[in-house]
């Protein structure tokens, strides 16, 4: 009969490999992020699409604030999807995948951004509606009435061209903290910086943000 210490122990492993959900009456197990990637590792293709499935639309959406072009997020989005494949076989659970995730995305949009010198092309308050189609749900609830949706779509649309201005390095943390609601030490794990840089640069993002904003009013 096993030990309250193997039973403990034997639940430390198996919270890191799976997601406890309630379901009803019954707790539903979804494999973890980490425990798909070493599935992954032994050749489960099926893993990786699961992967895929699970945060398609998360990463879209991140570096989408990121660059501000839907087209180029996108390709931006296959292009971390490749290097998360590439990766498996040399891919250790030392941190969170979705920490390792982010900070793989956000290197491959500073680097573009850098190369394509984005923030001097956008002019302020330029912006794409069809662009915006299926994004930033959580900001529009569509139960709303029509008015009231259109008050706060069109509020979204100057806090991301206004975010569209920012520092790279403020834009990055005013996304992840606002939008993706981490944790400044989630943060600072990402950029491999001190949780100190990354309260100043949010607190550097957000002043600007709140002066370019005034403006536009």
């Amino acid at each position: 009969m096993p030990t309250t210490f193997q039973k403990v122990s034997s639940f430390s492993r198996l919270s890191r490999l799976y997601i406890l959900k309630p379901a009803g009456l019954r707790i539903r197990m979804v494999k973890s992020d980490e425990a798909l990637m070493l599935q992954l590792q032994a050749g489960d293709l099926r893993s990786f699409d699961t992967l895929v499935k699970r945060w398609e639309k998360p990463l879209l959406n991140y570096c989408y604030r990121m660059v501000n072009d839907i087209a180029l997020a996108e390709d931006l989005r296959q292009d971390v999807f490749l290097r998360i494949y590439r990766s498996a076989q040399t891919y250790r659970p030392m941190a969170r995948f979705s920490t390792w995730m982010y900070r793989i995305a956000t290197n491959l949009c500073l680097d573009t951004l850098t190369k394509q010198q984005r923030r001097k092309e956008i002019p302020m308050g330029t912006y794409l509606e069809s662009a915006s189609e299926g994004f930033d749900e959580k900001l529009i609830d569509l139960s709303d009435a029509p008015d009231v949706a259109l008050v706060k779509k069109e509020t979204e649309n100057r806090v991301r061209s206004a975010l569209a201005h920012l520092p790279e390095d403020q834009r990055v943390v005013v996304t992840l903290r606002h939008y993706n609601g981490m944790r400044f030490h989630e943060i600072a794990e990402i950029l491999e910086c001190p949780i100190s840089t990354a309260k100043s640069r949010m607190a550097a993002g957000m002043e600007r943000l709140s002066r370019m904003l005034s403006k536009q009013e």
